[in-house]
């Protein structure tokens, strides 16, 4: 699964350990509405993390140069 890199961003702050205390910890996040800088990539993030299966593997995409 390929992440934006402001969901890497957003995935080591609230990385918890597990796949399901990070989401988890992105979900009480995005429920406490107080990353409001953040809640796009929260959100974005919190869906990609939920649809994993075990042995799933993010990655970092770059975006094109313009």
């Amino acid at each position: 699964m390929a992440l934006t890199v402001k969901e890497m961003e957003t995935l080591c702050v609230f990385h918890a350990g597990s796949l399901a205390a990070t989401v988890n910890a992105l979900q009480s996040a995005a429920d406490s509405g107080k990353s409001e800088a953040r809640m796009a990539d929260i959100k974005s993030l919190l869906d990609k993390l939920s649809r994993m299966a075990d042995g799933d593997v993010v990655s970092l995409a770059f975006e094109a140069e313009k």
